[in-house]
Formats: structure tokens, C-alpha cells, sequence
């Protein structure tokens, strides 16, 4: 486009921002980001203590970008789940044997993932990588978008991408600012050592206050997200070692052995966020920019690498044909294309918390009942997986870990 100084620019190297800048950047485009804090900083929120539970689907975008070579001796494989309700009968069993996969999915440390993106960054020399630098002001008119960053510089480009959290500058001044509503709990996530080999299995158990997730990592080490009222959650969190760990084997039981070790304790604010639409004026939002959801099921980094895929496949398209790629109708194509997954994830989420926090009388009956059916029934456990797998429905390229075609 006539005065466009790249033809992407992407606010928020975090985890979703760095990988399309990655999947824009093997096309040959001049692409920008925009980060905040320095690649080295501890403080970067995306590259944090915390795990992430990737998706099969999740695992093919990262061979497909080149990323997954450098994470994949730190990634644990889940290869079967328990789901259970604390104190009751019901259980369903998933394996990976259900849907013919190799894996269900992989528990990879976030910091592993961003070293890993940014090494990937590096090497294309198309890709430039501003860090560190805050956007702090944006300009949307007929012709290209502009942003200015607090270090003086001023970017243009057909299209700017907001991948920058939930709070947004640059949301807020384009009108996508999420709508949220929070939880009155906190997620606790630490990573926990456990006496006995956990066979690559996960487990959901819930509880009265929400779920309590066990992933198995490298070793006989398991990532662990529990779900507590907010003043427990700190509690725990400033606890000594010995007093979390009984807490915890008192919540969890005696499933995987003694709970032996516990690694730094986080606590973190749950909320469930959405915008009505994901796009303006040449501008799009992806990530937890557009959606924050419920970490039951794992689904919140998944639904924004999703973004991701289609939005590689929508702007490799368009730059095929020529295209510009931040007219309305292709960026109402795009939000068109998510709305749909968006929606169901939130849906699943919110509805998962809901069903098992309640204490409505009768529902953990029914709740034990609906447990013992899909353990029974193979064709329902094949169709939850391959939904929560992301291999439902039309599959963007990057998905099925092939590059978009054409775009260079």
C-alpha cells in the first residue's frame, strides 16, 4: 500500500503476536512488532513461570512456523486424561487412543515457547523485532494505519494487529475494548514433583470451587493449575512448602503418589472476556486482546494460536491475489471465520465452571451420571477430543502443520 513503511505491524510480542509473526514472516512481508519489554526481562508476562497446554492442532502451527524443534525435548506428552468430581463416583477416561493421535496434547513452560519464537524471529531478516518499545498512539484513516511508538518512531502499514493482552492502549482507542466479567476465584499454578511415574496422564478433577488440572511434564514433575476462592489462592501462595504441599494432597488425593516438591507459586485472576467484534479500521485483534477465557480444558492459548492460523491463511490469500489485506470485507471475512469457535470455547468454559461450582440440588447426581456415560461411550469421547483437539471443522493450512499457501 502507497505509504506504508511494512506490510504488517503487530502490537505484543507475548506468545500470540510472536507467532504470527512468524507465520506472516516465512512468506517474505515486512513485518513489525512491537514489544514492551526486552527479550531478557523477567518480567515479560507471556514468557512466565507458567505452562501451557498445547493441542495437537497446537503442536503442528509450531513445526509448521519452525519453532517446535527448539521446545520439543521440555514438552510433555498427554497421551490420556481423567476427569473426575471431588468426593463422587463419576469419572471419564480420554486417550489419545480414542481419536487415532499420537498425543492429546503437550505441556510446554511459556518461557521455553518464547525463547523458542524468538529465535525463530531472528533468523528472518523480513521480521523486525522493536523491543523494547510501547505503542502508545494510533492513526486510522482511508489510508494506511499508523502507530507511534513511546521511542519516537512512527509505522505504517495496511494492517496493524493488536496481540497485546486484554488491556489494550491501542484497543481502547480503536473501540475494541474487551467486555469482561471476573471470577471470584484465582488460579494457582506452580509445577509439583510426584513419587510415582505419571504415564503421561492428566487429570480434571473438580472441586467446589472449580478445577484442579494436573499435566504431566518431563520427569515426574506435573504442572498444576487449581482454582481457588481468591484468599485461599494467597494463601497458598505465601505458604511454606510443606503446608501447600499437604493442601494440595488433601484437595488432589493419593492418585499420582506424594506430592514431593513444589516450584515458585503463582496466583492469577480468572475473568472471561470477549469483544462484540474483532475488528475496526484496519485493525484486528487476536489473543487475549479479542478473548480471555476459563483455563478449564486448556482451551484459552489454543483458541488465540487458532487466531493465528486463520489469520495467516486470510492474509497469505489475500496476498496472493494481490489484495489488500486490511480491507473491510477480508477483515469481515476473518471475524466471520472465528466468530463461530470463539463463541463455543466461551460457551464450553463458562458452562464447564458452572456445572460443577453449582450446588443445586440434584446436579451432582446428574453431574456423576454424565461422567460414567462418556466413559461408556467411545463415540462421544472421540467427538469432546477431536472438538477440544481443534481438528473440528475446516482447518486453516498451519493447522495440518503446512505453511498458507502462497503469499510470498
Amino acid at each position: 500500500m502507497n505509504g506504508a513503511t511494512h506490510d504488517l505491524v503487530i502490537a505484543g510480542g507475548g506468545l500470540a503476536g510472536a507467532s504470527l509473526a512468524c507465520a506472516a514472516g516465512v512468506t517474505g512481508r515486512r513485518v513489525a512488532i512491537i514489544e514492551s519489554f526486552a527479550v531478557d526481562d523477567e518480567r515479560q508476562p507471556s514468557f512466565d513461570e507458567r505452562t501451557i497446554a498445547l493441542t495437537l492442532s497446537s503442536r503442528r502451527v509450531f513445526e509448521a512456523i519452525g519453532a517446535w524443534a527448539a521446545v520439543a525435548d521440555e514438552a510433555g506428552a498427554i497421551e490420556s486424561i481423567h476427569v473426575s468430581d471431588r468426593g463422587r463416583f463419576g469419572a471419564a477416561r480420554l486417550d489419545r487412543r480414542h481419536v487415532g493421535a499420537e498425543a492429546l496434547g503437550y505441556v510446554v513452560p511459556t518461557r521455553a515457547l518464547g525463547r523458542a519464537l524468538t529465535a525463530r524471529i531472528g533468523t528472518m531478516d523480513n521480521v523486525e523485532l522493536l523491543c523494547p518499545a510501547t505503542a502508545e498512539r494510533l492513526e486510522q484513516g482511508a489510508g494506511p494505519v499508523a502507530v507511534h511508538t513511546t521511542d519516537g518512531r512512527r509505522l505504517q502499514a495496511p494492517l496493524l494487529v493488536l496481540a497485546d493482552g486484554g488491556r489494550s492502549t491501542l484497543g481502547r482507542q480503536a473501540g475494541l475494548a474487551l467486555q469482561t466479567r471476573d471470577y471470584p476465584q484465582m488460579a494457582l499454578v506452580a509445577v509439583v514433583g510426584v513419587s510415582r511415574d505419571h504415564g503421561r496422564r492428566a487429570y480434571e478433577r473438580f472441586t467446589g470451587h472449580g478445577p484442579l488440572a494436573l499435566l504431566p511434564m518431563t520427569g515426574r514433575r506435573m504442572a498444576l493449575a487449581w482454582t481457588l476462592p481468591a484468599d485461599q489462592a494467597r494463601a497458598l501462595v505465601d505458604a511454606d512448602e510443606a503446608g501447600f504441599l499437604d493442601a494440595l494432597q488433601a484437595a488432589f488425593g493419593w492418585r499420582q503418589g506424594r506430592f514431593t516438591r513444589a516450584g515458585t507459586r503463582r496466583a492469577y485472576p480468572l475473568s472471561l472476556g470477549h469483544l462484540r467484534t474483532p475488528v475496526s479500521d484496519r485493525v484486528v485483534a487476536i489473543g487475549n486482546a479479542a478473548h480471555v477465557v476459563h483455563p478449564v480444558a486448556g482451551q484459552g492459548f489454543n483458541l488465540g494460536l487458532r487466531d493465528v492460523a486463520d489469520l495467516a491463511e486470510q492474509l497469505a490469500d489475500c496476498w496472493r491475489r494481490g489484495d489488500d489485506i486490511g480491507t473491510p470485507a477480508a477483515l469481515r471475512a476473518y471475524a466471520d471465520r472465528r466468530s463461530r469457535q470463539v463463541r463455543r470455547v466461551e460457551r464450553l468454559t463458562d458452562g464447564l465452571i458452572g456445572l460443577f461450582t453449582s450446588t443445586t440440588p440434584g446436579l451432582p447426581t446428574l453431574r456423576t451420571l454424565g461422567l460414567n456415560l462418556v466413559d461408556l461411550c467411545p463415540p462421544v469421547k472421540r467427538m469432546l477430543l477431536e472438538r477440544t483437539m481443534g481438528r473440528h471443522g475446516r482447518l486453516p493450512h498451519l493447522v495440518r502443520g503446512a505453511l498458507p499457501r502462497g503469499g510470498g
